[in-house]
């Protein structure tokens, strides 16, 4: 054994009842890239496409009793395995493991060791393959395919760092197998269908593109924000192409429910009523709601006529599909362990899996302490600086598996209260709701309640009929005014109306922009509003099978109307105090009273 593969296993040792007195056959590479740590990391962990780079076989997944089932064909020979759960310190390390019952080994174990170079800026990349082969064929086989293995790893580690140094994408993003002629007939007659709806033309461009040319790995779910994020699209516009799209039959939709532990999805429902209070991640061992802020996500999937995905694999992917988690490290009853995260500044999670307990870790830029010795146990929120070491000590008699997670969630998903808050999807999509046993977080929203001042000396002056037709007026003019500002008509009241918006400068925006059309100095529409706001959490629940928001701050947006007049606009502290409220409120010619954790905004026109 040489020296360098001795210190290699004295750092990641082999756990001794893996072995089974069999002697590792060991491989190791080192390579040299050009490139940090940081850089190579998002490329490195997207192992499925990766492997499907190197021109490995894909592979078939199942969940079982919390762990993953894995099966492929290589070289003709049927391989079937149970993968260890993968261990992993972000930009740092990478170790997974595979217990074969049919294959050339009984047992793999591989390993990415990434060191930073201070001098050269670039990286030292160690992949290791320690295999207990399972008799003397598949040691001589093993040792020719690990021969072929190392010149692909070197060849496309090597284009990787060149596209990355080019700020080129390091992955092809491309379909190899062609549309055939009838999905393409179809294609071409939804693009025509798409193309006489007043849609985006570079959005629903893009969104064809996407269902011709994308790879499989990437086809099988879209995520609106990530595709728009991708193709340098506005998102509004290509989640109103999506939405135009699946009431067509081209897309279809998913609400999938997400574990709150390993953010990945745990069960995909085809309509929201669908969705049920209740569900389990066996990988996490943990059960959850569907009442957290987070629990859902909305997805699109391509049908089946036009191109029929499944979801396909080359490698179980683990990290990249966790990506929120720094580290995931198991230890032994009564092992020890020093972690360096070399995270930085905020606050992080700390968990072990299984558990709903955790804690707290603050990371400061100037703190010099060395190291934090995390025990479970206690109930305290550490803190550390951007050196310091987590101790991690395994007490307990049963094997655990130590967390660092990020506490902030993905904005690459698209969620409830972006589509509620959507009036295009109200609009196209009335029959969906909520089962009524549902209260779905939908976290913080900012709500606004208008309504006509004297509506009722309006009937009695004009008579019902021309009063019914002004007030059939003013909520034509309100809903494309809430619309605009990315807001959403949840419900009308008599003549009241109650909107929605997720950005809370936006509601404010809608709000003055209503005033403006309501203005004394417009002669054709003797109406006039008040307007107040508030900005709080909500729950979206069934009434009368449409989505409803209710809780507190819908309350206290609603009862601010006693003290709103005409042409005011009457809101919380809570909405002055959301980024931007204050500056732009100052900035358009309005005057500001402040009474009673309450702020009146008269419009001078």
């Amino acid at each position: 054994m040489t020296s360098k593969l001795q210190a290699f296993l004295n750092k990641y040792p082999w756990e001794k009842h893996k072995l089974k007195n069999q002697k590792p056959l060991d491989f190791i590479w080192e390579f040299d890239l050009e490139v940090s740590a940081k850089e190579l990391w998002p490329h490195l962990i997207e192992t499925s496409k990766f492997n499907q780079a190197l021109g490995l076989p894909k592979m078939n997944f199942e969940e079982s009793n919390g762990r993953l089932h894995g099966t492929a064909t290589n070289a003709g020979f049927r391989q079937a395995w149970v993968e260890d759960k993968w261990q992993w310190v972000a930009q740092k390390s990478i170790i997974g493991g595979r217990t074969y019952s049919e294959g050339f080994g009984r047992y793999v174990r591989v390993i990415y060791d990434l060191q930073e170079s201070s001098e050269t800026k670039g990286t030292c990349l160690t992949v290791y393959f320690g295999w207990l082969p399972r008799n003397f064929f598949s040691r001589v086989l093993l040792k020719k395919s690990m021969s072929w293995l190392k010149r692909k790893y070197s060849g496309l580690l090597t284009e990787i760092t060149g596209k990355i140094s080019q700020k080129k994408p390091v992955y092809e993003d491309k379909n190899t197998d062609a549309i055939n002629n009838s999905s393409e007939q179809r294609l071409q007659y939804y693009e025509e269908k798409m193309g006489q709806r007043n849609l985006d033309d570079v959005a629903v461009r893009e969104l064809f593109n996407f269902i011709r040319t994308s790879a499989e790995v990437d086809a099988y779910r879209i995520r609106v924000p990530e595709l728009a994020r991708k193709k340098g699209v506005d998102e509004n516009r290509l989640l109103n192409a999506c939405l135009h799209a699946t009431r067509l039959g081209l897309l279809h939709m998913s609400w999938d429910l997400i574990c709150p532990h390993c953010r990945g999805v745990r069960k995909q429902y085809k309509s929201l009523k669908d969705v049920e209070t209740e569900a389990a991640c066996e990988a996490c061992s943990i059960e959850f709601g569907s009442d957290h802020e987070n629990a859902l996500e909305i997805a699109f999937h391509i049908d089946k006529e036009i191109r029929d995905v499944a979801q396909v694999f080359y490698c179980a992917a683990e990290p990249s599909t966790k990506e929120h988690i720094k580290f995931q490290q198991v230890l032994e009853p009564g092992e020890e362990r020093v972690i360096s995260p070399g995270v930085s500044t905020g606050r992080y999670r700390l968990r072990i899996l299984g558990s709903k307990d955790y804690q707290y870790l603050d990371i400061f830029s100037d703190s010099e302490k060395e190291s934090i010795k995390w025990n479970p146990d206690e109930k305290e929120t550490y803190k550390a600086g951007l050196e310091s070491n987590v101790i991690l000590t395994n007490s307990s008699e049963s094997q655990k598996t130590y967390i660092m997670e990020d506490v902030g969630w993905s904005d690459l998903a698209l969620r409830p209260p972006k589509l509620f808050n959507y009036q295009q999807f109200r609009d196209l999509f009335s029959e969906e709701f909520l089962d009524a046993r549902v209260h779905l977080s939908v976290g913080k929203q900012a709500i606004l309640f208008t309504d006509i001042v004297g509506s009722s000396e309006i009937y009695i002056q004009n008579g019902d009929p021309k009063a019914f037709a002004q007030i059939r007026k003013h909520f034509d003019i309100i809903y494309p005014i809430i619309a605009e500002h990315d807001g959403a008509v949840v419900k009308t009241m008599g003549d009241s109306v109650m909107s929605a918006f997720t950005d809370t400068l936006d509601a404010i925006k809608a709000a003055i922009s209503l005033q403006e059309c309501f203005s004394p100095s417009r002669a054709d529409l003797n109406l006039r509003l008040r307007t107040t706001l508030n900005v709080g959490p909500c729950i979206a629940v069934n009434l009368n099978s449409n989505i409803d928001y209710f809780g507190s701050s819908v309350n206290a947006a609603a009862k601010l109307q006693a003290h709103a007049k005409s042409n005011q606009i009457v809101f919380t502290d809570a909405v002055w105090k959301e980024p931007g409220v204050e500056t732009y409120c100052k900035n358009i010619g309005a005057t500001l009273e402040s009474s009673e954790e309450k702020i009146i905004l008269n419009l001078i026109k």
